[in-house]
């Protein structure tokens, strides 16, 4: 149960705080309190949409609940100063650091309501009309289970690993760039592609496979990695951390081992 719920829960913050909330929200988030609500009102909704093929009374308390927790630390850190370090820190740095402690707090309350939905005799039930189509298809309750993980997994290697890897190297990106490496949306999307593939071939336990798709990758970057030191480092650095993001999540939520 414990599991159940907080993978449901973890599906509902990834889809409220990054699919139902653009760059846009976020940044005006950090100007005026009522975008703080408007999120927070959405994030509920998100978890609301998220929950409802198991709703019911705790459910709903507890969807609630978590919704409330997590606009609560959204306010702190609307009212947290931002101040600016005397030795001049890169904004940068300072942007990174304050997603990682606003993300570890979100992902810290997952296990915490989860635990208190747990020991309070929460149950999860599928509504009928969910129960009859999985009836009229011929899925199993451990399908739908194995859908959801593979549904959270592939929503968590788009848009919040591309947004924690971009968090990360923003502080080592080259200064001097040409202007043919600058989509900064292409390279996202090769990204989440390339992430994609690889915890397929994880999946199937073709290992050595992955080293195809880094190859092709390092083809279409070849040119500036010869000619710009700089570049190639923070290339090889997003790329480690991609490949590390995907053996992470492939032995968190699909249990695979990539070492055998």
């Amino acid at each position: 149960m414990l599991e159940q719920y907080s993978m449901l829960l973890f599906l509902a913050h990834i889809i409220g705080d990054f699919y139902l909330q653009d760059e846009s929200m976020a940044k005006k988030k950090e100007k005026h309190l009522k975008w703080v609500f408007i999120h927070g009102l959405c994030y509920w909704l998100g978890v609301l949409i998220v929950t409802s093929v198991v709703m019911s009374r705790q459910v709903f308390v507890f969807g609630t609940g978590f919704a409330v927790l997590h606009a609560l630390i959204d306010i702190v850190k609307y009212f947290v100063p931002q101040r600016k370090d005397e030795r001049n820190e890169d904004t940068d740095t300072r942007t990174r650091n304050g997603f990682f402690i606003d993300q570890l707090a979100h992902f810290i309350s997952v296990p915490i309501v989860a635990y208190r939905f747990t020991v309070s005799g929460g149950a999860l039930e599928l509504c009928n009309p969910v129960r009859q189509v999985l009836e009229g298809i011929g899925c199993s309750t451990e399908d739908l289970r194995t859908l959801l993980i593979w549904f959270v997994v592939l929503l968590l290697i788009h848009k919040p690993v591309n947004i924690a890897i971009t968090r990360i190297l923003a502080p080592f990106k080259p200064r001097c760039k040409s202007d043919h490496g600058d989509d900064r949306n292409a390279g996202r999307y090769i990204g989440t592609l390339e992430r994609m593939i690889m915890i397929a071939l994880i999946s199937l336990g073709q290992y050595s496979a992955i080293g195809l798709v880094l190859t092709a990758k390092s083809i279409a970057r070849y040119d500036m990695i010869t000619k710009d030191p700089g570049f190639s480092e923070y290339y090889l650095l997003g790329t480690l951390l991609s490949t590390l993001s995907v053996i992470v999540i492939s032995v968190a939520l699909l249990g695979l081992n990539p070492m055998f």
